[in-house]
């Protein structure tokens, strides 16, 4: 039995869904042994697919793993984007 999962976060703005996916990129290249991964983002909605994993706990590390970058993505992308508000010389 093969298997997957698909998580859809919504965004405020397509363009921090779309730098989130752009964070993501590495992972939807690597994905270790026959784990596929893949991301899109449709207006401010991002969805990564997750699929072919040959066990479930490789899907449930594969997913935790998907969610700690989109974290470190959005905290980084706030960092930033609150930094360039103040204009730091």
């Amino acid at each position: 039995m093969m298997y997957q999962a698909e998580i859809r976060i919504r965004y405020s703005s397509s363009s921090f869904a779309k730098s989130v996916r752009n964070a993501l990129s590495p992972d939807d290249k690597v994905g270790g042994g026959a784990v596929k991964v893949s991301s899109n983002v449709k207006g401010r909605t991002l969805r990564v697919q997750v699929r072919d994993a040959d066990r479930f706990e490789t899907l449930q590390a594969t997913v935790q793993d998907i969610f700690r970058c989109v974290q470190a993505a959005e905290t980084s992308l706030a960092k930033l984007s609150i930094v360039g508000s103040k204009c730091i010389p």
